[in-house]
């Protein structure tokens, strides 16, 4: 703290110029990978983010949530002999409101959309058809029951070729509608969803009514993350619930594409407790926390045409169109594609990569739980980009893991990123409290004296955690050590005035 009279503050100030030092170290996203992705998605992406401008993370996101979506009816990833599993992907993208991912979703999702309207109307057909049917059936019952009351002799009563029997094995089946796209469903709604159609994308850019429901309380927390990371391993999931019956689905596919603002995110993990990330929640996420782009989204006109959307489009519905198929045990069907040699040596490498950068003191050591799902999500993911790209290859090819595995760095490299910045010490949050708080002040106050605002002035007016003494007193003391504010005295006082480096104060504008 440094004694001085007002009079030689300034002579001061001038023979000590401010050096400003950052609080913590600014771990800025590296540019998203889009050239890792196949042509027929990165293209789509880029034409996007150019008409959007929104950023290319979350544009991305919103791109292989579509393509997700469309491959995992079909399509699973055979990793080795004894491992595999759905090539279904988990994605959040952090990111405040107005960051224009309704926009971007709604451009991507057309042909879900689409696939989805055919499949309602095919429904209302289908329903009339098994209506009529069953009508057709219960008659016929109601007729032989009748008869047989009436000691009409039926050949094979009470044998395995018993007429009533064979009957009930005619019963029309009730029609399986196919909805896939969930939007706000609570993890409860949708595994009653999913026991009529194993297949589901949760795609939302308002995933704070997921994070924030009546499904996310204290109270049912643990359960329906269970559930969450069931659906991602593609089952099976068993429920009983008094008044609700019985749940039982064997086999389901479920692709999520979350957007959640940083302060329902926050909310979240606070009110469980720290258990989502140890139920391994987040751990299945392609999580991205993209730098926004407000202040530089200039109007441009729509262009005239986006070949690339119009062919991703061609290849989502392309897709869709080979429909689910079911066992004799109305179970899903999945064609899981084996890695090709080269493919397997990639993926092996990458994993064994990942593995050793767990280790103490490396950089992936503070995120274990996303580390250990990395290698199967760069698995997935270059089913997704094999099967997508329309290969006719039997076996996921090289090229597509190489990609997969560069994609699946840039991922992981990004939930290394938040971590750090969601790592700050609470001493580190409450300086940064006070120099925003001391910014306000001295922008409001533009006749202010440079040293008219007094600690004391901080403590009985200040933001509520600093009027705390011992909280206060270290976040003047970090600030301080980093140039930041100084602390000043005059000689006789006991009031400590604070000044603060312009270069911080314009920082905060």
């Amino acid at each position: 703290m440094v004694k001085i009279t007002p009079e030689a503050l300034d002579d001061f100030q001038r023979s000590n110029p401010w050096k400003p030092r950052p609080l913590r170290r600014e771990f800025r996203p590296e540019e998203y990978p889009v050239a890792d992705m196949p042509p027929v998605i990165g293209d789509a992406v880029r034409e996007v983010q150019a008409y959007t401008q929104a950023p290319m993370a979350m544009v991305a996101a919103c791109a292989l949530s579509v393509v997700s979506a469309a491959v995992q009816t079909r399509y699973g990833v055979q990793r080795d002999a004894a491992l595999r599993g759905p090539a279904s992907l988990y994605l959040i993208t952090v990111a405040e409101s107005g960051e224009r991912k309704t926009v971007v979703d709604k451009m991507f999702m057309e042909p879900l959309r689409e696939w989805e309207a055919q499949q309602m109307r095919a429904a209302r057909e289908q329903k009339a058809q098994y209506e009529a049917a069953m009508e057709d059936w219960e008659r016929d019952k109601a007729s032989m029951d009748n008869m047989i009351a009436q000691g009409t002799k039926y050949p094979n009563l009470g044998t395995e070729l018993d007429p009533r029997v064979q009957h009930e094995l005619r019963k029309p089946k009730e029609p399986r509608p196919a909805r896939m796209l969930r939007g706000d469903d609570t993890p409860e709604a949708l595994s009653i969803a999913l026991q009529n159609y194993p297949v589901a994308a949760v795609i939302t850019s308002e995933a704070g009514v997921i994070f924030g429901s009546h499904g996310m309380s204290k109270e049912s927390v643990t359960r329906n993350l269970a559930l969450v990371n069931a659906m991602w391993d593609g089952g099976p999931v068993s429920q009983d619930r008094v008044g609700r019956g019985s749940i039982h689905i064997e086999r389901l596919q479920a692709t999520m594409g979350l957007q959640v603002q940083p302060s329902v995110l926050q909310e979240f993990t606070r009110n469980t407790g720290g258990l989502a990330r140890g139920i391994g929640y987040f751990a299945r996420f392609l999580f991205s926390h993209p730098g926004s782009t407000r202040g530089t989204r200039f109007y441009t006109e729509p262009p005239a045409d986006m070949p690339a959307l119009r062919a991703f489009h061609a290849r989502v519905t392309a897709m869709l169109d080979a429909p689910a198929e079911f066992d004799d045990y109305d179970r899903l069907v999945t064609r899981y594609l084996p890695l090709d040699r080269h493919a397997h040596r990639i993926w092996a490498a990458f994993h064994d990569e990942v593995e050793e950068l767990m280790g103490a003191d490396f950089e992936f050591s503070r995120i274990p739980d996303v580390a250990s799902k990395a290698a199967e999500n760069a698995a997935r993911l270059a089913c997704c980009y094999h099967t997508f790209s329309g290969s006719q290859s039997l076996e996921i090819t090289e090229e597509a893991m190489v990609d997969a595995c560069a994609v699946m760095r840039w991922y992981l490299d990004e939930a290394v990123r938040f971590g750090q910045a969601a790592d700050r010490t609470d001493e580190v949050r409450n300086a940064e409290l006070l120099e925003e708080w001391l910014a306000r002040q001295f922008r409001l106050t533009k006749d202010l004296d440079k040293s008219g605002i007094t600690v004391r002035n901080v403590q009985q007016m200040g933001p509520g955690p600093l009027r705390v003494r011992t909280k206060l007193d270290a976040a003047i003391e970090l600030l301080e050590d980093h140039g930041r504010i100084r602390v000043s005295q005059v000689p006789g006082s006991k009031k400590r005035y604070i000044t603060m480096a312009p270069q911080v104060i314009r920082e905060w504008s």
